[in-house]
């Protein structure tokens, strides 16, 4: 068995190159900042601040590998001498970096008056991240090129990457459910509870179309800042076009209906969880 753990170092470094931690940490920004706008009084600073390291690490872990593409992307955005707005492209995308760190930062150590005009910042950030998380129900393609390539083991891919995909899944996808159940709990305290389903069907469907512009288009969630027109302009065409619309639609579907069977669970365990806590034998 010495043989494993060398073949599961170079499947990583060959074919996965750190996507599952980076993704991952992109799927933990809505959470945290759901319990950030709508359910603060929930976590302690503690374990919030906690929470906010543990994301943290994860994100820097998951760049590593990034890195060197990263890097290579800002020099050609340097050396890109035919457009004179490559500086002020790179200048732009500092200051939007520097304004998000700033407000996350904000947000987390205020506890101020959520109508404030911070909050509704927030709440767009919020928005505009959220679909990062069911994104990760597209990674299993990661698992059928890297299965497909002949570079992995079978017992490798048995025994590692299938468990590890469905555990990324999984979790990605229950910051996904937990973001949106920390918003409708806000509604219920607020007396919107009418506006929690409408709400969550107008989620899921700009959750597609984030889905379809981020996996078929390769649009990141910042691209809404750097360059809000690309995104409006492919945005209105894969709308307006047969085949994209209904992937988009099928996307839909699947979104509503694993929210739907997951928030079951997330509920159903939190109920007992909450039997447990006051000694109650949920069998009886």
């Amino acid at each position: 068995m010495r043989w494993l753990l060398p073949n599961i170092i170079s499947a990583f470094d060959n074919v996965y190159s750190g996507w599952i931690l980076w993704n991952l940490f992109l799927a933990a920004i809505p959470l945290l900042l759901s319990f950030s706008l709508f359910r603060r009084q929930s976590l302690s600073n503690r374990w919030f601040l906690a929470a906010c390291v543990l994301v943290g690490i994860i994100g820097v872990l998951g760049l590593g590998p990034r890195t060197p593409r990263a890097v290579q992307g800002l020099y050609n955005l340097l050396q890109d001498n035919s457009s004179p707005f490559s500086w002020f492209e790179l200048l732009w995308l500092l200051a939007v970096t520097a304004f998000a760190g700033l407000l996350s930062l904000k947000i987390f150590k205020t506890k101020q008056d959520p109508k404030g005009w911070l909050w509704w910042v927030g709440l767009v950030v919020f928005l505009i991240f959220l679909p990062n998380a069911p994104y990760v129900l597209t990674d299993i393609i990661h698992l059928i090129r890297g299965t497909s390539s002949g570079q992995i083991r079978i017992l490798v891919v048995a025994l590692v990457f299938i468990p590890l995909h469905a555990a990324a899944i999984l979790l990605g996808f229950e910051a996904y459910v937990v973001s949106i159940l920390n918003l409708a709990a806000y509604l219920k305290q607020h007396g919107a509870k009418a506006m929690i389903l409408p709400l969550e069907l107008t989620i899921h469907a700009l959750s597609a179309v984030g889905i379809y512009l981020g996996r078929f288009l390769r649009f990141n969630s910042w691209d809404l800042v750097t360059d809000p027109t690309g995104v409006i302009a492919y945005t209105l065409d894969a709308l307006t076009s047969k085949q994209p619309a209904a992937v988009i639609f099928v996307t839909f579907v699947i979104l509503a209906s694993l929210y739907w069977v997951m928030k079951q669970i997330t509920l159903g365990l939190k109920l007992r969880i909450r039997y447990a806590r006051q000694g109650i034998d949920a069998l009886d």
